[in-house]
């Protein structure tokens, strides 16, 4: 359950890893987690894991935990995330209709 703080200052910080396995959960718990949506998430939760120190090992083991419930209540999701992210790495990190047709000439 996300912390609910009275302090507004909050509303304006940078989202962490942890912030964002909340509401990977959140919308997994209202079944409203799709596959593009759980690709998206979990890559930009993978990625800030595999790039930065986290002294807090538990950060580890809830992304564990989050993949294994994803896994028990949809796997069909997970499939296709995995079968996605694997198509993705072999033909680049970004796909190409991500960037804007560019003027020729």
């Amino acid at each position: 359950m996300p912390n609910i703080t009275s302090n507004h200052k909050d509303l304006f910080r940078a989202p962490d890893t942890e912030d964002k396995l909340n509401l990977f959960h959140s919308l997994l718990n209202a079944n409203e987690l799709n596959v593009t949506l759980s690709l998206a998430l979990l890559k930009i939760i993978h990625g800030e894991l595999g790039s930065a120190k986290h002294p807090d090992r538990s950060i580890y083991k809830r992304y564990a935990a989050s993949i294994e419930t994803l896994r028990y209540r949809m796997l069909d999701t997970l499939q296709l995330v995995v079968a996605a992210w694997k198509n993705q790495q072999a033909k680049g990190s970004t796909p190409p209709d991500w960037f804007p047709n560019e003027p020729k000439g």
